[in-house]
């Protein structure tokens, strides 16, 4: 989880920086690092990002532990953040400034999964 704050933090200062493509791979990361966090929690993990998030839903998605609005957003993130990563497409301020406010309550909503 430690990386996960790590991205997180980072997410917002590119926001506020107004460098709008940066903010969004971090918020993405932000997310994977997460979603590894709590696979680690149940002994499990993935070697890549879509086995990542395969097996994040089969384990707390499918089981009701997780929303799966938060994930399907995710989903979203990661479409954009390849845009902007590899195809030099353009990201919004909005854009990033909704995959930061996601990425937030996608950390808080795993760590809430572990807050006992």
């Amino acid at each position: 989880m430690a990386q996960a704050r790590v991205r997180l933090r980072g997410a917002r200062n590119a926001l506020a920086a107004g460098d709008a493509a940066v903010a969004v791979s971090a918020a993405y990361y932000a997310m994977l690092y997460a979603a590894r966090a709590a696979l680690s929690e149940e002994d499990l993990s993935a070697k890549t990002h879509s086995g990542t998030w395969t097996l994040f839903r089969e384990t707390f998605v499918h089981s009701q532990r997780f929303d799966p609005e938060l994930v399907r957003r995710a989903d979203r993130t990661l479409e954009l953040r390849l845009g902007a990563d590899y195809e030099a497409e353009p990201v919004s301020q909005s854009q990033a400034d909704a995959a930061t406010v996601l990425a937030e309550r996608f950390v808080a909503a795993v760590e809430a999964l572990y807050a006992d």
